[in-house]
């Protein structure tokens, strides 16, 4: 990602918080974890309670940080990060049940991050104006849907 200044980095995300929400989102990836984990004992134990407790303390956890993390950015940025909890879940996988691999979990993971890092691309110039790069990604939407795009239809209402 290229970095701006004042810390910020493009999308006017603060370096704070652009991490912020990369810690939150690794955690809220661990719920899934503990769910597994709480999935592979016997129901109603003590070790499936004190792992199903572990999963509602990540999400309740979660549940804050990302209102917290919404203040500071906008919900479209922050739903943009959001799909790297799967390579988090890959990681977890691997490390803690001893999964495989395979290069397609390994492609996957690979077109998310170039998602990600696209998604969080500023593809907005001074004053809100379309850059070419959002120029030519609205015209690959008319051209694939036949349709207009939400900002070309408001421009034809207008008097």
């Amino acid at each position: 990602m290229k970095k701006t200044n004042k810390g910020t980095f493009v999308g006017e995300v603060p370096l704070k918080w652009f991490i912020l929400l990369h810690l939150s989102l690794i955690l809220n990836s661990l719920a899934g974890t503990a769910s597994k984990l709480a999935g592979r004992q016997k129901f109603l134990s003590f070790k499936f309670m004190f792992w199903y407790g572990v999963m509602l303390f990540i999400t309740m956890a979660f549940a804050v940080a990302w209102q917290q993390i919404l203040k500071n950015m906008s919900l479209t940025f922050a739903f943009t990060n959001k799909p790297i909890t799967i390579v988090w879940g890959l990681v977890w996988g691997v490390m803690i049940f001893r999964e495989t691999l395979t290069w397609k979990m390994m492609l996957g993971s690979a077109i998310i991050l170039i998602g990600i890092i696209v998604g969080v691309s500023d593809v907005s110039g001074p004053a809100g104006e379309k850059t070419e790069t959002a120029g030519i990604a609205a015209d690959s939407v008319k051209e694939l849907t036949g349709q207009s795009t939400e900002t070309d239809a408001l421009q034809e209402v207008k008097p």
